[in-house]
Formats: structure tokens, C-alpha cells, sequence
């Protein structure tokens, strides 16, 4: 993987990022997305997309030492941005104050249409958004940023926390590269929606992934994109968005983050993310559900399903999929909480992350990585030699009398 290219920037002052500022360092950095992609994913073959992503590296993670290291990575639900989860970062827990775990990286991304990754690749992004496409990008992410080990210290946790789509992504991260994380924390995924059956049948005979034209029309309303004037672009934000019902802070970091100049129809103010692309995170659904539906069976790693108890988004076969599916799967609801609960409710989602983070440290322990480091290639040898023979008495059925 090329060294992504970044840059340090200071936490916005308009954000809770600002009280990180004497603990984390936040670099914002640009890297290619996962090629190749899915059909119709570029305008041209020959484009190649790029992502932008923030990380957060606690500076202050040297003074717990033997403390097991966290890596947390963010995946955003659809017409969303990293920008979303900049509240969380000064509330998730940064040090266990029992010494068992401390933070090390936070990891932010906009998927290839959203946010700032959106506006570096307009004029390549073709109709073809595949879910499964934006997994690959935040593994490939996540395997360059949480690679590092620093010899004699405990093995990093790498955790996934993923609402909306997001959700789905972290699933599918574990079914595309299941040594990646150890700990999934999905809030509202989306993998069973209510037009799934239907869609699915029309997908069958068409070969075009299909949604009610009522949704569409629907979701028109919701993600409008081109303002005449600064105060209807607030306006529209605060009253008429997926956003209008989001935390105070996060509403404003949203409109802060989401706001840029229009420069080719006549509009004043335009969001980053394209009208277009956020129709087609819907209408491409049903192309690429039907992949993770069939292979959530190999997830095995620890999976926190939270859900709002009034969501009415996902229908309740969503959730039963999940939990007679997933092999280790826990189920754990909000009361009162909408599919947007990680905006409307962010405290109550961040305890959660804060308690299923600090069990999961005590209840599954990682196991300690071995340094070879220092060993000469004779004595390399020997140790392989020495796991060969163990693993062998395991994994050989022994039979009386056998005959060749």
C-alpha cells in the first residue's frame, strides 16, 4: 500500500474534536480507494478513486504501559461523513482507569461519494455504489493504520463501529478480512430492508436493483443539495433533513462540514455530498445485499447488534437474521432510540461502545504477539519446527492398523 498522503490539521473549534487537543494528534490524510470496483462504479475505467480520512493518535498512550492498545475505526451511514462522529471522540473512554486497555488511533473515514472523499472525486464517480466496494476501502484503511507493532507490547485490540450502512460494512469487513478486527460494534445495521423480498425478485429479472418509486421520491425530499441563498441551506439543515432531529453539536458540525460554495447552476451554497450519489447508496442496495446475507455465517468475532427501540427503519426480520446467524452475536436496545439514534442519542451510544469495549478487554483477552525480532534464521527454524510438530499431533486423525 502507498503511504497515504497527509497533513496535520487542528481539531475544528466548532467540535468536541477541540478538547482532544492536548491528548491527540489528528492528521487528516488522502490514500487510493480498493480497485478494482464495482460495474458502473467510475464514470471511466481508467479512473481511479481516492479516499480522505482522519485519524486521531493518542498522544498519551505511553503512560499505560501493559495496557492492551485500542484501535477504533468510524464507518458512517449513507448521505453521512466522518464528521458525524467527531462528538464521540472526546467521550470514548481514552485510558481503562484499571489499567487494562488505552486508546491508540481513531480512525475516521468519508466513504468514496461522502464528504471531503466525495468532492475529491466528482466528475469520476459513475452510477454503481456497491456497499461491499466502501468494506474493501476501510479494510485496506484499517490494515495500513493499525499495522504497526511495537515489539515486547501487548497485541492491539482493532474494534469496528459502524451505524446504518456503516453497519453493513463492518460485517462485510470481517467476511473480506476476517483477522482485521476483533470486535464489532454495529448500531442499526442495515442488511434486511423492508422492499429486500421484492427488490431482490425484480433485481432476478431485470438485472438492475430496484427500489419504490414512492422511496425515492421520499428520500428526494430528505437529501436535497443546492441552496439559493446561506440562511435556506440552515434552514433546510435544521428542519427538513435526515439531520433535524441530531444532537445540537453534531447538527452544527454537519452544517459546518457539509457547506461549500456552488459554482455551476446558479446556487449559492451546495452540500459536499451529490443529491445523486446519496439516491444511489439506496438504489443500488439490493445488487450487493444478497453477498452479505449469505457469508454473515462465517462472522465469528464478538458482534454488538444496538438497536433504537422505536426504529422503524429496519424491520424486525433485520434483527432476527443477525442474532440466528451471527455466532457470537449480542443484542443490545436503546429505549426510545430512532434508526438515527448515533446522531439523536450519542451519549447513550457512546456508553455503550465505552462498556462493550472495556468487557470485551476482560472478558476476551487477546493473546500475547511473540517477537521473533531478535532470533537468527537457525533459530527460526527451530521454533517453526517445534509449532509444526504440535500442530500436527492436532491435526491429524489417528486410526489403528492403518494401511496405505
Amino acid at each position: 500500500m502507498a503511504q497515504p498522503k497527509s497533513v496535520y490539521h487542528p481539531p475544528r473549534s466548532t467540535s468536541s474534536a477541540a478538547k482532544m487537543e492536548h491528548t491527540f494528534t489528528r492528521e487528516t490524510k488522502t490514500d487510493s480507494a480498493s480497485w478494482p470496483r464495482a460495474p458502473r462504479a467510475t464514470l471511466s475505467a481508467a479512473d481511479r478513486l481516492e479516499l480522505v480520512y482522519d485519524v486521531y493518535t493518542n498522544a498519551e498512550r505511553h503512560r499505560h504501559p501493559g495496557a492492551t492498545s485500542v484501535n477504533i475505526v468510524f464507518l458512517h451511514g449513507s448521505g453521512m461523513s466522518k464528521v458525524v462522529w467527531e462528538y464521540y471522540l472526546s467521550r470514548i473512554v481514552a485510558a481503562d482507569p484499571d489499567g487494562h486497555y488505552a486508546l491508540h488511533k481513531l480512525v475516521l473515514i468519508d466513504q468514496a461519494n461522502h464528504g471531503d472523499s466525495g468532492v475529491r472525486n466528482r466528475g469520476k464517480l459513475g452510477t454503481g455504489f456497491d456497499w461491499t466496494d466502501g468494506a474493501r476501502d476501510v479494510a485496506k484503511i484499517a490494515a495500513h493504520e493499525f499495522s504497526g507493532y511495537e515489539g515486547g507490547t501487548p497485541p492491539a485490540l482493532n474494534v469496528a463501529v459502524g451505524h446504518s450502512m456503516g453497519g453493513f460494512q463492518a460485517l462485510a469487513c470481517d467476511v473480506l478480512q476476517p483477522n482485521l478486527f476483533h470486535l464489532l460494534i454495529l448500531i442499526e445495521p442495515v442488511v434486511i430492508t423492508r422492499v429486500a423480498a421484492a427488490a431482490a425478485t425484480a433485481a432476478a429479472a431485470t438485472g438492475v436493483s430496484q427500489i419504490p418509486e414512492t422511496l425515492y421520491n421520499s428520500l428526494c425530499l430528505k437529501t436535497r443539495d443546492r441552496f439559493p441563498t446561506e440562511s435556506e441551506y440552515v434552514k433546510y439543515m435544521r428542519n427538513n433533513s435526515f439531520f433535524a432531529n441530531a444532537h445540537t453539536q453534531i447538527l452544527q458540525n454537519i452544517i459546518d462540514f457539509e457547506r461549500t460554495a456552488a459554482k455551476d447552476d446558479g446556487s449559492v451554497v451546495r452540500t459536499k455530498m451529490d443529491q445523486a450519489q446519496n439516491l444511489l447508496c439506496y438504489m443500488n442496495m439490493q445488487s450487493f445485499a444478497p453477498f452479505l446475507i449469505s457469508n454473515v455465517k462465517f462472522v465469528r468475532k464478538r458482534t454488538i447488534h444496538i438497536v433504537g427501540a422505536r426504529s422503524n427503519w429496519c424491520p424486525p426480520e433485520n434483527q432476527l437474521f443477525l442474532q440466528k446467524t451471527l455466532q457470537n452475536y449480542h443484542l443490545d436496545s436503546i429505549p426510545g432510540g430512532s434508526h438515527l439514534v448515533n446522531i439523536e442519542a450519542p451519549d447513550l451510544v457512546i456508553d455503550k461502545i465505552n462498556h462493550h469495549i472495556r468487557e470485551f478487554v476482560l472478558t476476551y483477552p487477546l493473546q500475547p504477539a511473540c517477537s521473533l525480532s531478535r532470533l537468527s534464521f537457525e533459530e527460526r527454524m527451530a521454533k517453526f519446527n517445534q509449532a509444526f510438530e504440535s500442530f500436527k499431533d492436532h491435526a491429524l486423525i489417528k486410526t489403528r492398523n492403518q494401511k496405505l
